[in-house]
């Protein structure tokens, strides 16, 4: 009877609990809950290669579609690339400074890609020409696209950059865009700002926009700083 009583006095509940309570417990629990942020960080990085231009973050990498083909550009230090405000109808990228959005921004730069039929004007005219529309609405009357040096960009490309000016005093109207041919289209990065000091400032950041271009065929790709 003694032995029943021992049995279902809560004895081994005690024992239970005395090993959980052990000094070597505690020590396995803070390991497992020092894991924890490292699996959370892996997660992250892991959604971060999956949708890299999902949402606006500085100095990121992001995709171009075009049709039938795509290419990569990467925002330099201090600018935000954001797909999320052209819309769900646009999937460029726009870059932006710091500490602005898309909407109150003095300097845009924005991307694209142009494919043309045979046979009709030449592509890199046909393509100025419609920009030109753009930096100085309504019609681009009077705006010309000036050849103002050229850049050397991934996987053999060649960047041409043309600045627009408005005649006859050729005036700047403080816009570039450097084109990229490739066998079936234009692609093309457009610079825009609101006055001289913020387009000399954006300068630099649209170069190095250009030249971070490489076309992308899927898999890891390297962005060069």
């Amino acid at each position: 009877m003694r032995d029943l009583r021992d049995r279902g006095s809560g004895g081994e509940g005690v024992g239970l609990r005395r090993r959980t309570r052990s000094p070597g417990a505690i020590p396995r629990v803070r390991r497992w809950c020092s894991l924890i942020p490292l699996f959370l960080g892996a997660a992250s990085i892991c959604l971060w290669r999956a949708y890299p231009q999902q949402h606006p973050f500085e100095a990121g990498v992001g995709v171009v579609y075009a049709p039938g083909h795509a290419f990569i550009l990467k925002a330099p230090d201090g600018w935000i690339l954001d797909r999320e405000s052209r819309g769900k109808a646009r999937w460029e990228p726009v870059f932006y400074p710091v500490g602005f959005t898309a909407k109150d921004t003095p300097a845009l730069i924005w991307t694209g890609s142009k494919r043309l039929e045979p046979g009709g004007r030449d592509r890199v005219e046909s393509l100025l020409a419609e920009i030109a529309q753009v930096v100085s609405p309504p019609r681009g009357e009077g705006v010309k696209a000036v050849a103002v040096e050229e850049y050397r960009v991934g996987k053999g490309f060649h960047a041409k950059i043309y600045a627009f000016v408005s005649g006859p005093g050729g005036e700047s109207l403080f816009a570039r865009v450097g084109c990229i041919p490739n066998p079936t289209a234009i692609d093309y990065v457009v610079l825009r700002a609101k006055d001289k000091s913020f387009y000399e400032r954006s300068l630099a950041a649209f170069a190095a926009i250009v030249k971070s271009y490489i076309p992308f065929r899927g898999g890891e790709v390297y962005i060069p700083r």
